[in-house]
């Protein structure tokens, strides 16, 4: 394959290089950036309009690593931008924006819960990410998020669920019309609060491996605030030491109830025939319905 080619990404031109580049063994950036041209229609709608922030990891899990949290220097001057407190983020809104930011080894994405339509004061979805201590599991957060989905029902919401990507899940809440980002962080806050009083021996709210004994799940509610970002869905994940790269992969609630293993650790290719026969998952978290 050549060093360097030339190709028509959306209504660009982009240049991509190094595409024999292994960044996992046996996976390499040609690979890499195939899923996410292949994967962008279901990964864009959820991305579009936030201010994104990105892993860089040029040399794969076991190299260096960066989070850049403003739009990285020699990505092209037309990409889409986004405001964020003091900085410039990239705004993912479009096929040729993501691959000239994956081309530049952004292979994780990140967004925060509110949209440049809203602004930073107004969050249109809520996240919760379910994170195992020692002793857990991704089932045990399969029952924490059980428990979670039955709370959000009762105050007449709808939770998506996904794989984070790393051991845990996430939960997150279309919101119509969007709440004040106090009140997003209030709300999820006092859910975790009741959710960890109800169930002492299996949830924790507080952060922090020692909360985390004893097998339980720490139901995190922090990345509501306006500063915070969550791996976005259907983002590749990277983590050190791994033989091929993970996924963030929306579930159906049937799967949380009864969890297979296999369906809780999807590979990139594995996530893409998913999409192919069910489309994407959490689509209405996008549209949701008034609450």
């Amino acid at each position: 394959m050549p060093e360097r080619i030339v190709t028509q990404v959306g209504d660009r031109k982009l240049a991509l290089s190094h595409l024999d580049k292994q960044l996992w063994p046996g996976f390499t950036k040609a690979q890499i950036l195939d899923y996410y041209l292949r994967i962008a229609p279901h990964l864009l709608p959820h991305t579009r309009g936030r201010a994104a922030s990105f892993l860089r990891t040029p040399a794969g899990p076991d190299g260096p690593m960066f989070f850049t949290h403003s739009a990285p220097e020699g990505l092209p001057d037309w990409i889409t931008t986004a405001p964020k407190a003091d900085r410039t983020h990239v705004a993912v809104d479009n096929l040729e924006t993501l691959i000239a930011a994956v081309n530049y080894y952004c292979l994780e994405i990140h967004v925060p819960q509110w949209t440049t339509a809203t602004g930073p004061d107004l969050h249109d979805r809520l996240v919760f990410d379910l994170d195992p201590g020692e002793g857990a599991d991704i089932t045990t957060c399969c029952r924490v998020a059980l428990l979670l989905r039955e709370q959000l029902r009762d105050d007449h919401l709808v939770g998506y669920p996904a794989t984070s990507g790393g051991k845990g899940l996430h939960v997150y809440v279309g919101l119509n019309p969007p709440l004040t980002a106090e009140d997003a962080v209030a709300y999820t806050k006092a859910i975790a609060q009741r959710l960890t009083a109800e169930h002492r021996g299996l949830i924790t709210h507080v952060r922090g491996p020692k909360a985390r004994a004893g097998g339980k799940v720490l139901l995190d509610w922090a990345q509501n605030h306006t500063r915070a970002t969550t791996a976005t869905l259907y983002t590749l994940r990277v983590h050190q030491g791994a033989t091929i790269p993970a996924v963030s992969a929306p579930l159906d609630w049937d799967e949380v109830t009864d969890p297979d293993p296999q369906t809780l650790d999807p590979t990139p290719a594995d996530l893409l025939k998913r999409v192919d026969e069910h489309g994407d998952l959490a689509r209405d978290l996008t549209d949701p319905a008034p609450f």
